[in-house]
């Protein structure tokens, strides 16, 4: 994102200054009085309430849902044949009140003032208000108002309300429930299949027929998909929303040039259908609505504007107000950006002509830049943007013969290697010779391994060319001294020792820096973090942010340490000194889940202020960097390299596997800028691993280390890795399985508990999962459950379980395709179709610590 203020905006300018001097400009171009236009600005900016008056060089105080650049504010524009054109705004009430729940409060608290100004009724919210506004609310939003500005200045007013506020899994019932309390209880019946229900919709007000509309989610649509959804009797005929659909996704001519037609799928941001219900006797709906997110399947505005100008002229309507409206609201070039025009929607409504609304963004807060191109010879597969994240995050190469976008990895494959695939009567025996554990199937008897993503990967042709360049010397090789500046020119640190992975990494730090009975402090000690602390007769304690304990919370920073509770545990004088803390990032034991620049820097000058060193896990640097620039505001602008950079200099040292973000298959280091405790470790380093410039390695091994450390910050490579985590997130959704949210990118975190209520944790419904994906499909996986965490007594009764049971799909670097993550997705929905058959197990030997590497375990009968 680029910000606006270099654009000539006034840093001290008020957002509501912003977009009332907008919606001005917009009244003029669409023919309404000026004492209209001024009442309707004043209504914005009291509606926005103290989010108005913040500067616009402050980030958002909330990443609102309704724009890809957080402003609370959208426009939209109606236009019918021969007619003068309807202006909308929609606006977030709440989004400078805090929480979700504090912003539905203010939210209802304006619409209520709105109702008593113009003399409407709020019976049917009230009727609903219980069902989308819980006492701690889920979702992206809580309450959205839109103002249809008519001729005196009294608008229509229309309410978006969340389904999805009890919990994703809850949607559909509250929708269904919603819906039958405002009298259409065979709406819901109606609908056509959905991928999620992300708005109700009502309208209040003076409506000649007021609608209840219900928004439905469509992935990976297809024109003919769009041809298929309306329910409306009369409604438009499948050819006219075929062709909107070909025309607003740049799809025209497909047949004629790609080959695929028909089959062409916008795979990146949903569609959305609406469909509006004003009468109850047949249930069926009285009009129907297809929304494109043109902003998605263009490289720049230009593109879209020529698609929208294309749409309304075959429906009959002049382009001309639409090209003035643009106007007013940006002077930039249309060129220089892209999400000016966010979605296009072909509107059919009984007893009207149809009508054609351009969705037009604000853009106080940012402007997306435009997207490189390419040339037009491939077929494309379109981009995945969530509305939250910026255009420019995503690996964009441009456009296929078709005129959509292309996602696709920035690579391509040279060399093959086949993968096993064995009969259900071979896995069954497999698993069973290795007792139900399955870190001791051989791997020719897996044919996905998503065990882990450590050692894994696949090199590059660049990092197996250094290789051969290695210089194999016992002592000062060339290969250390390149690994060795590499290392320091990334961190910052001046010691750098390298060890032949992580865990060796951190017990030889942790035997120099911990004493028996200190405590290590962490946002999450992973599991070998954790025996390397305890081993050394430490306590391993961790404080996890509270947003972490919400699974289905789309919180961006859910990694985040609990700095109250770091700073209560720093200056507590229980006896145990803390000795560190250690930053996991990404907190892979807390689901992949980032740390953000904010809460890493307040943690280092806790550290500091109370001389306690902070130590990075930094196995997945890169990636914990890549999902800053998508979600912390002061860093949209920072590439992940200067974000990892940063990182790294706020802390007093690192211990890396970069089996992990080295993207090599052995290989880790220690950095540090503490004289004293370097000295000690290169010592522990020569008597362990090897001479400090080897630690355990050979020199093709520091190069290739080196190499991939370049390589892995390079925002091509890390926007394809986090397309494949989402491609197959939404493979698993798809299939009915829930997922820790939001995913992150090296793993995702599957809720066994949910999918398999019937089995206790004591027989360990995570590891259940994990051997049925196994049984069922050759996929290997890791639990992260009650056999990882939990604690049972002699008797098999639990003494202690962990909070959740999950299982984690750890994702291979450059290694695995999307056609591999479909057979995973494929996998699981057979699973979720006879869960209960689901068994759980009983372990029969175990060890003391770690003990979900080495246990043998039974299915539990009867």
């Amino acid at each position: 994102m680029s910000s606006r203020l270099s654009g000539g905006i006034v840093a001290t300018q008020p957002l509501g200054t912003f977009v009332s001097d907008q919606l001005l400009r917009l009244c003029q171009a669409v023919g309404l009085h000026r004492s209209d236009a001024e009442v309707y600005a004043r209504v914005l900016t009291d509606c926005l309430g103290t989010g108005a008056e913040r500067p616009l060089d402050q980030p958002p105080p909330h990443p609102s849902f309704l724009s890809d650049d957080h402003t609370p504010v959208e426009y939209s524009l109606a236009l019918v044949p021969d007619a003068p054109p309807t202006l909308r705004v929609l606006l977030e009430p709440g989004y400078a009140s805090g929480t979700l729940a504090q912003q539905g409060r203010t939210g209802l608290r304006v619409v209520r003032a709105l109702a008593r100004r113009w003399g409407f009724s709020t019976e049917r919210l009230d009727g609903v208000e219980d069902l989308f506004f819980p006492p701690d609310p889920q979702g992206p939003l809580a309450l959205w108002i839109a103002l249809e500005l008519l001729p005196g200045g009294v608008p229509k007013v229309k309410i978006y309300l969340n389904p999805a506020a009890s919990g994703p899994d809850r949607a559909a019932e509250t929708l269904r429930e919603a819906l039958d309390r405002l009298g259409h209880r065979q709406a819901f019946d109606a609908l056509p299949p959905a991928d999620g229900y992300p708005f109700l919709a009502l309208d209040l007000g003076d409506w000649e027929t007021p609608r209840v509309k219900v928004y439905v989610t469509h992935r990976d649509a297809s024109a003919a998909d769009a041809g298929s959804l309306s329910r409306s009797e009369p409604g438009p005929g499948r050819e006219t929303v075929e062709e909107f659909f070909r025309v607003a996704a740049g799809l025209e001519g497909a047949d004629r040039y790609s080959g695929v037609g028909e089959a062409v799928r916008l795979a990146g941001r949903p569609v959305l259908s609406c469909h509006s219900f004003t009468e109850t006797a047949t249930g069926l709906p009285s009009g129907f609505t297809l929304h494109v997110p043109v902003r998605d399947y263009v490289r720049h505005d230009g593109e879209a504007h020529a698609r929208a100008t294309a749409v309304l002229r075959r429906h009959g309507m002049d382009p001309t107000v639409l090209d003035r409206s643009l106007a007013t609201v940006s002077s930039r070039p249309l060129h220089d950006g892209v999400g000016l025009i966010a979605y296009l929607a072909l509107v059919h409504e009984r007893n009207r002509p149809p009508r054609v609304t351009a969705y037009i963004s604000s853009e106080a807060y940012a402007v997306r830049p435009p997207l490189p191109a390419r040339p037009r010879h491939q077929p494309f597969s379109s981009p995945r943007a969530a509305r939250t994240e910026p255009r420019e995050t995503l690996h964009s190469v441009g456009h296929g013969k078709a005129g959509a976008e292309i996602r696709m990895e920035p690579y391509r494959i040279k060399v093959v290697e086949p993968i096993p695939l064995t009969t259900p009567q071979q896995r069954k025996a497999a698993i069973e010779r290795v007792h139900y554990n399955l870190f001791d199937l051989r791997a020719d008897e897996v044919t996905i391994d998503l065990l882990s993503d450590s050692g894994t990967g696949a090199l590059s042709s660049a990092q197996l060319a250094v290789g051969m360049a290695g210089d194999e010397s016992y002592a000062g090789s060339r290969s250390f001294y390149r690994f060795r500046e590499t290392v320091s020119e990334l961190t910052g640190y001046t010691h750098i020792l390298p060890a032949h992975q992580g865990r060796a990494a951190e017990r030889i730090l942790f035997s120099n820096l911990l004493e028996p009975g200190d405590t290590v402090l962490s946002n999450t000690h992973f599991d070998t973090t954790r025996a390397n602390v305890e081993l050394n007769g430490c306590v391993a304690r961790d404080l996890p942010c509270p947003e972490a304990r919400n699974l289905d919370s789309r919180e961006p920073f859910k990694g985040n340490i609990d700095l109250g509770a770091l700073e209560q545990a720093l200056g507590e004088s229980t006896g145990s000194r803390v000795a560190a803390v250690v930053m996991t990032i990404t907190n892979n034991g807390g689901g992949g889940q980032p740390v953000s620049m904010e809460n890493l820097r307040r943690a280092s000058e806790l550290c500091r202020r109370h001389s306690v060193p902070l130590i990075l896990d930094a196995a997945r640097f890169a990636e914990n960097a890549w999902l800053v620039t998508r979600h912390e505001e002061a860093y949209r602008n920072h590439t992940p390299r200067q974000v990892a950079e940063e990182a790294f200099r706020l802390a007093d040292g690192c211990v890396m596997s970069a089996k992990k973000d080295g993207i090599v298959h052995i290989g880790g280091f220690i950095g540090l800028n503490d004289p004293e405790l370097a000295q000690k470790c290169e010592l522990l380093l020569i008597a362990t691993e090897g001479f400090p410039t080897y630690g355990g390695l050979a020199g093709r091994d520091l190069d290739m280390m080196a190499q991939g450390l370049q390589e892995v910050t390079e925002p091509a490579y890390l926007a394809e890795r986090a397309e494949s985590a989402d491609h197959l997130a939404q493979r698993v959704r798809a299939a009915g399985v829930d997922i820790l949210e939001p995913p992150g990118l090296h793993a995702l975190y599957l809720n066994a508990g949910r999918l398999l209520p019937h089995i206790p944790p004591h027989q360990y419904p995570g590891h259940a999962l994990a051997c049925r994906l196994y049984l069922e499909g050759g996929i290997r996986s890791a639990e992260l459950g009650s056999l990882y965490l939990g604690e049972e007594d002699e008797d098999g009764n639990p003494v202690k379980s962990p909070p959740y049971e999950l299982v984690r799909l750890a994702l291979p670097r450059r290694v695995y395709t999307r056609s591999h993550y479909d057979h995973v997705g494929r996998t699981l929905e057979r699973i979720a179709k006879t869960a209960e058959s689901v068994r759980g197990y009983r372990i029969v030997e175990q060890s003391p610590i770690l003990r979900h590497f080495r246990a043998k375990l039974q299915p539990v009968t009867g």
